[in-house]
Parts: structure tokens; C-alpha cells; sequence
């Protein structure tokens, strides 16, 4: 495990410790529970801050992965294709060396059959000398090329094996993140945006329009409610119904009480919460 993947291991532990602790202090202050909602309600923004903060360091190390496996695959190809060339190179400088010591044997017996074309064919001799050089150099150049081009593929092979065994790692905690949010009654499909956060929150206002009982409450956009999130009221243990919210301000919000879920006459001064229970 690297160290990302150890800062990823701590942080986890650390968010459930820290989640256990407010249950822990919700359990044992249930009796001013209203102080506790809104001290629980900053520490989930905290702790949804965290998460999110980790899902985009994780897209962001996803994405870097991708690119460094496609970068490591092009340079892979690059080298096959650099090794194939070599060894054709190779395979054509051998076999002019071959057809150089070929003539240089018939030039040498050309020097035994006339010794009027001696002179010239020394010089051709050592001309083709040269040439042998040369090519021995070329070869022996090509084949330090392939060696090197040869090192260069291992190499591209184990940053390819490496990089493949941190996409597996980082398979393996998304799908461990995925199951902490299954376990927690959370779809990892939902989007962030849809849900509701856990708020508690009084009636402040009562009013009556076009027909429909509207509700002013003491808790807005500044505790993540949004334009089509649901309360449930209540006084007490009385469950009295549940409000659809259809605009908010920083620090309140205005709903319609959904009829079909009243079971009370709703007053100011009642309780409003997104959930009936926190933690």
C-alpha cells in the first residue's frame, strides 16, 4: 500500500471514529437534542466535505493512472517498432558484409590469376577493407542500439506492471468507499445533489394560498435545503404530516404541506425535520 493509499485508510478510520463519537454524544445528550441537531448537522457537512474532497482526489488519480498506462503503451509500441527496425537493419548489414568478404575472395584470387592488375586490385582490397570496417562498426553500433532499445522495453514493461497493480489497488478501495456508502443507505449512483441533509428545524410562519397551507420554518439554504427536499412535522411524539419545500433563504425556507399526509392541524411552533430521527 503507497502512501496515498494509507492516507485514504486513515482517513476512513478517522470519519467512522469521529461518526461514532456523535452518535455517542447524541445518545447521551438526547435530552437537549435541538442544540445536538445542529451540532450533529455541522459535523455531517464536515464529513460530506471530506468525502467529496476524497471522491475528487480519487477521479483525479484515476484519470493521472489512465494516462500514464496510455503513455506507457505508446512508448511500448515505439520500442517494438525501433526493435524491428534494428534487427532489419542488422539482418542488411550482415549480408553486405557477407557479399564484401564474398568479392574480397574473388579479388584475391583475381590478384593470384594476373599479376598485371595487382596494383589495382590491392587497392580495391583495401578499399574493401574499409568498407568491411565499416560495416562491422555499423553492426556492432545496431546491435548496442537494440541492446539499449531492448533495456528500454523492460523497463516500459515493469512501469506497465506497476501501474497496473495501482489501478487494481484503486479499484479495490472504490469499491470498499462503495460499500461504507451501501451500509450507510446510501446508492454510490445517487447523485449528491438529490439528498436531502439531516435537519431539524421549527415552524415559524403559518399562511394560506390559492388553496394550499404554506409553512415558513426556521432553516434554509445555509443547511443544505433545497427547493424540493421534504420535511416531516410534528409536535412531540404527534407525527402531524409532511411539507414539500419550494423556495429557501439563507436561514429559512418556505414549504406546501402535502394534504395527503396530514394527520393534524400544523401550528407555529411546531418541529420540522428532513429525517424523524438524527444519527
Amino acid at each position: 500500500m503507497n502512501q496515498l493509499g494509507k492516507i485514504f485508510t486513515v482517513g476512513i478510520f478517522v470519519t467512522a471514529l469521529f461518526l461514532m463519537w456523535i452518535s455517542m454524544m447524541v445518545y447521551s445528550t438526547h435530552k437537549n437534542w435541538k442544540v445536538e441537531a445542529v451540532q450533529l448537522e455541522s459535523q455531517l457537512s464536515a464529513a460530506k466535505a471530506e468525502n467529496e474532497q476524497l471522491e475528487s482526489s480519487y477521479r483525479s488519480l484515476d484519470s493521472q493512472l489512465k494516462a500514464e498506462i496510455e503513455a506507457a503503451q505508446q512508448e511500448v509500441r515505439k520500442l517494438e517498432s525501433e526493435r524491428v527496425q534494428l534487427m532489419t537493419q542488422n539482418t542488411n548489414v550482415q549480408k553486405d558484409l557477407d557479399d564484401a568478404r564474398q568479392q574480397e575472395r574473388v579479388n584475391t584470387a583475381a590478384v593470384a590469376s594476373t599479376q598485371k592488375n595487382n596494383e589495382k586490385l590491392a587497392s580495391e582490397v583495401e578499399r574493401l577493407r574499409e568498407e568491411v570496417r565499416v560495416n562491422q562498426q555499423a553492426r556492432d553500433d545496431a546491435f548496442a542500439s537494440t541492446l539499449k532499445a531492448t533495456d528500454q522495453l523492460h523497463q516500459a514493461q515493469g512501469l506497465l506492471k506497476s501501474t497496473r497493480q495501482r489501478s487494481q489497488q484503486l479499484v479495490q478501495e472504490l469499491g470498499n468507499k462503495n460499500a461504507l456508502l451501501r451500509r450507510k443507505s446510501i446508492d454510490p449512483a445517487t447523485d449528491l445533489e438529490t439528498v436531502a441533509p439531516t435537519v431539524r428545524g421549527v415552524v415559524s410562519a403559518m399562511q394560506r394560498s390559492a388553496g394550499s397551507q404554506l409553512i415558513e420554518v426556521t432553516i434554509g439554504a445555509d443547511d443544505g435545503l433545497k427547493p424540493g427536499h421534504t420535511l416531516e412535522v410534528f409536535r412531540g411524539e404527534r407525527y402531524l404530516g409532511r411539507a414539500e419545500i419550494l423556495k429557501t433563504e439563507p436561514d429559512r425556507a418556505v414549504g406546501r404541506v402535502i394534504r395527503r399526509f396530514q394527520q393534524g392541524q400544523i401550528q407555529e411552533g411546531d418541529h420540522v425535520a428532513t429525517r424523524l430521527r438524527v444519527g
